[in-house]
């Protein structure tokens, strides 16, 4: 890498960590681009040269974090040597990065026109993606029975993504007790397709007299 590559890579990440702590502090709509180049030692036209408006700086944040942890949970997909080992590493991995900065996924979430941009740039297509090829790969080691991938990664994404907010907005902050109880609900789902049979649950009735 040249110097001046290197340098253009410094001061973008020096721009989005600056935007990263103003966001937190004040919240988005507070914060404007000379607050954020203010907090930097850079001139504020370099902004410019890496980001056209603040809500491109929001995107870039987000991306940075959505990828970052596609990376972490395809390293425990990949590794699982169990159905358990799978959804419950997976789980586990993606509720602790929330409740270790609660902060900053709570700001993604209350940010969803930002979350939902990145569809539209296929960044978030990139982790869908990978947890779809993920489950294909889990099954084709056998330890997962033949399911269809696209709507188990659907399933799995957004019961990963409601959780999540919950965890980043609500007062329970418990990535073990969450991680166990989406592992317990989609391997009782998973095994009830391997088997072929589904249980049915019959309703309590308390009878009053």
């Amino acid at each position: 890498m040249s110097k001046r590559e290197s340098n253009k890579l410094a001061n973008r990440s020096e721009i989005l960590d600056a935007a990263r702590t103003l966001f937190l502090q004040r919240g988005v709509d507070a914060v404007t681009i000379r607050d954020v180049i203010h907090r930097t030692q850079l001139a504020t036209g370099t902004f410019y040269n890496y980001f056209r408006t603040k809500e491109d700086l929001l995107r870039a944040l987000i991306e940075e974090q959505v990828l970052d942890l596609t990376d972490r949970l395809r390293d425990v997909r990949r590794g699982a040597r169990t159905l358990e080992e799978f959804v419950r590493g997976a789980y586990r991995t993606a509720f602790s990065a929330i409740v270790q900065d609660p902060a900053l996924y709570g700001l993604m979430m209350r940010n969803e026109h930002a979350v939902r941009s990145l569809y539209q740039d296929g960044i978030m297509d990139v982790s869908t993606r990978a947890l779809r090829d993920d489950i294909r790969d889990a099954i084709r080691r056998r330890i997962m029975p033949a399911l269809d991938a696209d709507w188990l990664a659907a399933a799995f994404f957004g019961t990963g993504y409601e959780m999540g907010r919950l965890l980043a907005q609500g007062p329970r902050q418990d990535a073990e007790a969450a991680a166990d109880f989406a592992t317990r609900l989609f391997l009782g789902g998973i095994v009830s397709f391997a088997s072929g049979k589904v249980a049915l649950l019959k309703p309590r009735v308390r009878a009053t007299i």
